[in-house]
């Protein structure tokens, strides 16, 4: 009976997400934070920064991402929608408020 309550309650933590370290949560990505140079591939991104990183997450070869916000949410030559670059390294990280930025698996970042 202890074994099934145990199960129980890490399913409902694990589907809550409270059973995630809170170190890979709090280093998922960054607001304000551009990652140039490295890059693989873009895509328009009609969602938001996170389906950016769950693409990265995904791929192989990614190392970090960047997603460039719509243009109205900042002042810049990219036309809307908003796009998702990839990269195979992990650029410097700048300040720049055109962007959210991340390292592929929830990595710390710099």
């Amino acid at each position: 009976m202890h074994l099934r309550r145990l199960i129980v309650v890490s399913a409902f933590l694990a589907a809550w997400g409270l059973a995630a370290p809170a170190s890979s949560q709090n280093f998922a990505f960054s607001d304000n934070i551009d990652r140039p140079g490295g890059d693989y591939r873009s895509f328009d991104s009609y969602d938001d920064a996170q389906a950016c990183r769950q693409t990265c997450n995904r791929e192989r070869q990614c190392r970090a991402w960047t997603y460039v916000k719509p243009p109205t949410h900042w002042r810049g030559l990219q036309q809307p929608p908003a796009r998702c670059w990839l990269k195979t390294i992990v650029p410097r990280a700048r300040a720049n408020p055109c962007c959210i930025s991340g390292v592929s698996g929830g990595q710390r970042i710099d």
